[in-house]
């Protein structure tokens, strides 16, 4: 295949993609990257610099809205991730992070990643449900009321290797969750807690170790 041809090729994904991305980019120097990815109903929604979003090969991107303030922000899905149903990833402020290991899948979630140089890690083969709600900070500032000092600043939020979390599970700042682990329905996580461990309750506990999960389900006969 000749230089033309390949240079074809690439200029007829594009065109052919565009109707499947909406885009309204204010600033410079901002990338998307998406080659080799399935989107549907997809939203750029920026204002600010220099902002990277790369979303690796073999990935599905439904109704999904990338809505980044400030500059300098980063998202990274790895190959082959899911996001089935939708998605509002939303930044704020300078330099936030976002990174997504290969194979994991969400049906619809909620990220906010705000304050300067705060991040959300998640690993990979990864399983979220519906209505899952990550945030590093709190958005607002809760003071002290003699002081003045602000007693609320935001967390990285670390979510290890292989781990499910099932639906309407809030996960805040400061929050790691260990590889193989489940968080059971309705949980918000507001302490870390190790690998292999199943989370449940309001605020969330750790009410089994020694356990891991798989997205088979296995059946038992008498």
């Amino acid at each position: 295949m000749t230089i033309l041809q390949r240079g074809l090729r690439r200029l007829a994904r594009w065109i052919l993609a565009e109707p499947e991305v909406r885009r309204s980019i204010r600033g410079r120097g901002n990338l998307f990257q998406a080659e080799g990815t399935t989107l549907t109903n997809v939203e750029l929604d920026i204002i600010g610099n220099d902002n990277r979003i790369i979303l690796g090969q073999g990935g599905v991107f439904h109704n999904v809205c990338f809505r980044l303030r400030g500059d300098g922000h980063y998202i990274e899905f790895g190959p082959n991730c899911r996001i089935t149903r939708g998605a509002i990833l939303w930044f704020e402020d300078d330099h936030c992070t976002l990174q997504v290991g290969q194979g994991t899948s969400m049906v619809e979630v909620h990220i906010a990643v705000t304050e300067p140089g705060s991040k959300v890690l998640i690993g990979e083969d990864c399983m979220f449900a519906n209505d899952i709600d990550i945030r590093s900070g709190d958005s607002h500032s809760i003071v002290d009321a003699v002081s003045g000092e602000r007693l609320n600043f935001a967390e990285d939020v670390v979510i290890g290797n292989h781990v499910w979390i099932a639906p309407h599970v809030v996960v805040l700042k400061g929050v790691q969750i260990g590889d193989h682990s489940v968080v059971a329905t309705g949980s918000i996580i507001t302490k870390s807690c190790p690998p292999n461990s199943l989370i449940a309750g309001n605020p969330a506990r750790v009410v089994r170790t020694g356990i891991s999960w798989k997205r088979e389900r296995f059946y038992h006969y008498a």
